[in-house]
């Protein structure tokens, strides 16, 4: 696609966000600084958890309507005035003025040009960047706050606990970038190859998601296209070892679009890529549907150890260099 073409499409999504923010920019802070959306998110904690779903709510105030259902040097300092040497100068003839020597200036030094890296469109930066879903909290109890890092937990089956970041509609076309890091606790059963969700580009319709991130057979992988409305269109792609009792960064890049030729992935794990450009058999979205973002923890009611997944850093932009 032209260049153009994909500062238009990335200029629509950034738009889409400024509509539902309000206009608040959610910019990325310096990285030492990053550690601030802990410190934002901490002012409606109470007793260890988010005080209630009521405080997260969309940039307008409102509840999401969403059903429940199963992303060198400076400038150059100019250089000192150089005066022209002395020299013998003729006198001027009587009657006239005298005249003084040329002196040439020295041209100013030019400021080379640089170019601003890409903007985060959405950060984790605040309340208001989680819409309320109170549906996402099934069984046990909703996200807390530990430090710098937001925390799901399932003590047993049947319990399912998300968040929904206030990100716009995914639609065909739009191609984002999604990072974050994450940590699986030293219980989290992660060798087994049951459903085990912590982020999902979910369709806006019930059935699994076109693209999500699970934890299966003690590694993370990238899957999706089982609820395809034509039949299952299943991929899965690893991407490397689960994260148990350890903090791991992840980079997803999704363009979203139904057709195969056109949707695809890519994914990174601690800087490196593991995923390059793949293209799901059925596509990134599903036929006449948007996606929306979701993250937390949903797994198979069969399973019933505790577990817990922590997130921190939640990052969404149009480049690789605007989340990393």
């Amino acid at each position: 696609m032209p260049q153009h073409r994909l500062l238009d499409r990335h200029g629509e999504v950034e738009a889409r966000l400024r509509r539902m923010t309000g206009g608040t920019s959610h910019r990325r802070p310096p990285r030492n600084a990053r550690n601030l959306t802990a410190v934002a998110l901490a002012s409606v904690v109470a007793g260890g958890a988010l005080a209630s779903t009521v405080e997260l709510t969309s940039a307008e105030g409102l509840p999401s309507q969403r059903p429940g259902s199963d992303g060198g040097p400076g400038t150059p300092t100019p250089p000192d005035r150089v005066e022209e040497p002395d020299r013998d100068v003729a006198a001027a003839p009587e009657g006239d003025a005298a005249v003084d020597p040329v002196v040439t200036p020295t041209p100013a030094a030019t400021t080379p040009k640089t170019t601003a890296p890409a903007a985060p469109l959405w950060l984790a930066d605040g309340p208001e960047a989680f819409r309320a879903t109170p549906w996402n909290t099934v069984g046990t109890a909703p996200p807390r706050m530990d430090g710098d890092a937001l925390r799901f937990a399932v003590s047993g089956p049947y319990q399912r606990t998300e968040l929904e970041p206030a990100v716009p509609a995914l639609e065909e076309g739009d191609e984002l970038y999604f990072a974050f890091s994450v940590r699986l606790d030293e219980a989290f059963p992660a060798d087994g190859s049951s459903r085990q969700v912590i982020t999902q580009w979910k369709n806006d319709s019930p059935g699994s998601a076109p693209v999500d991130l699970r934890v299966w057979n003690g590694q993370l992988v990238l899957h999706g296209g089982h609820g395809h409305p034509s039949g299952p269109s299943t991929f899965t792609r690893s991407l490397g070892p689960a994260p148990v009792g350890r903090w791991s960064d992840v980079v997803v890049r999704v363009k979203f679009s139904a057709n195969p030729d056109e949707g695809s992935v890519s994914a990174w794990q601690d800087g490196e890529q593991e995923v390059g450009c793949y293209h799901p058999p059925g596509g990134t979205l599903y036929p006449g549907q948007t996606s929306y973002l979701k993250t937390g923890l949903a797994r198979e009611p069969t399973i019933t150890r505790p577990a817990e997944v922590a997130f921190r850093d939640w990052t969404v932009g149009p480049t690789l260099g605007s989340v990393r």
